[in-house]
Order: C-alpha cells, then sequence, then structure tokens
C-alpha cells in the first residue's frame, strides 16, 4: 500500500471538520497520514491498533464506498437507511456530510 488511490487527501481533509466522532476523525487522520508517507506499522504504533486494523481501515476510507464507511462510523445504520452514500461522494463534502449527520442525528 502507497498513497491513496480512490479519493484526495484534501477531500478527507474537508471531512476532518464536519465529523463529530472521535475514531471518524482518527479514520480520516490516519489515512490522510499513510498519503503522507507513514507506513501502517507506524500509524499502528501511534494509534494503539494493528497493522492489520490500519490497513483495513485505509482501505474503507480510500474506497468508492468511503462516505458510506464515513457515516457507519458517525453512528448511521448504512443498510437501514434509503440513502445514495455512492452518489454522495461526488457531491461538495459540507453537502455530504449534511445528509450523513441528519441520518446519524435519527439513529
Amino acid at each position: 500500500m502507497t498513497g491513496l488511490d480512490q479519493v484526495e487527501r484534501d477531500r478527507l481533509r474537508e471531512w476532518l471538520t464536519e465529523v463529530r466522532e472521535g475514531e471518524t476523525t482518527a479514520a480520516l487522520m490516519l489515512t490522510i497520514a499513510y498519503d503522507r508517507g507513514i507506513g501502517p506499522g507506524e500509524l499502528a504504533s501511534w494509534y494503539g491498533r494493528s497493522r492489520e486494523s490500519v490497513e483495513e481501515t485505509i482501505a474503507a476510507i480510500d474506497s468508492p464506498d468511503h462516505v458510506a464507511e464515513i457515516a457507519r462510523l458517525e453512528g448511521v445504520d448504512v443498510d437501514a437507511v434509503d440513502v445514495p452514500f455512492a452518489e454522495l461522494a461526488e457531491r461538495p463534502v459540507g453537502e455530504a456530510a449534511s445528509v450523513v449527520r441528519d441520518h446519524a442525528e435519527n439513529e
């Protein structure tokens, strides 16, 4: 694994100001750090996680389904709501985050 393939680092930075849960913030930050060249082993040490957990988190965030993963981390039961998360990936982060927040608040 080297660098992000699906999501741009700047987009992830935008998400940082929109999320509320610490786990979501940690997932975004470690993914950004990974894109900056910090290896999964070192990130695992920083965050007190296994290397496999870090790699899984990065893969989940750096995917076409990253908005669904962020929603899940924010407390949304993504399987129970009728939201086109894949389409939200193409929308401005603020707009996508608003939809995620609306569903997280209703859970």
